[in-house]
């Protein structure tokens, strides 16, 4: 998108491309992208509507490829160092961006990502936003931080994440997240990216209210 810029996210192992809004807000919104070996990038659709919705909100926004992507330094590293380029986005957005308050959201892969760095550092998250998270292809916790709020967005005819898998982390995870289903939406929202932008400003104008 023209409004964003480019940056580079330092990491202990290298470089991350990123791109960012910064409207002097606040709080940010922090978004990763689908799995890299089958094509996600920060460019993906769900990523981009997300960060849409966070400018027409007036948030910041930051999105970046994991490392071995685009640009990215390294090579994949089967979620595990990936999960260090979420925490070095956190503490780019944190500390050279100046946000105060960071609501991480994540597609797929992403949002395992996610999920993962916001249990392991609870104190830099402020709202966790978890869009057809592949809870099958990354160890979903039991507990999520209570310092935050967190949403699930996942439609029920998904042909790449099981939704009965989805469906039953999100009844047995304490404390319930807030659950959204897209009734027939695909794994990548197809038809379903004007709803999935309308749900992310809810969520957003229930965050900072």
């Amino acid at each position: 998108m023209s409004d964003e810029f480019l940056v580079d996210i330092r990491t202990n192992t290298g470089v991350l491309e990123a791109r960012s809004l910064n409207l002097d807000h606040d709080w940010g919104v922090l978004m990763c992208h689908p799995h890299p070996l089958f094509g996600g990038t920060m460019d993906n659709k769900v990523v981009t509507t997300v960060v849409r919705a966070a400018r027409d909100a007036g948030l910041n926004t930051l999105r970046f490829n994991f490392r071995g992507v685009g640009k990215s330094t390294g090579t994949h590293d089967d979620g595990h160092g990936e999960q260090d380029d979420v925490l070095a986005a956190l503490k780019y957005a944190k500390e050279e961006l100046g946000w105060t308050k960071v609501i991480l959201a994540g597609f797929s892969f992403g949002a395992g990502m996610a999920c993962l760095t916001a249990v392991n550092k609870p104190e830099w998250v402020n709202g966790l936003v978890l869009m057809a998270p592949a809870v099958h292809h990354f160890d979903a916790p039991m507990m999520l931080p209570h310092d935050f709020e967190t949403w699930v967005l996942m439609g029920d005819a998904d042909e790449v994440v099981p939704f009965r898998e989805v469906d039953d982390w999100v009844s047995r995870v304490i404390p319930a997240p807030h659950f959204q289903i897209f009734t027939d939406g695909s794994h990548f929202f197809h038809g379903r990216l004007t709803a999935l932008k309308q749900s992310f400003l809810t969520i957003i104008a229930e965050l900072i209210a």
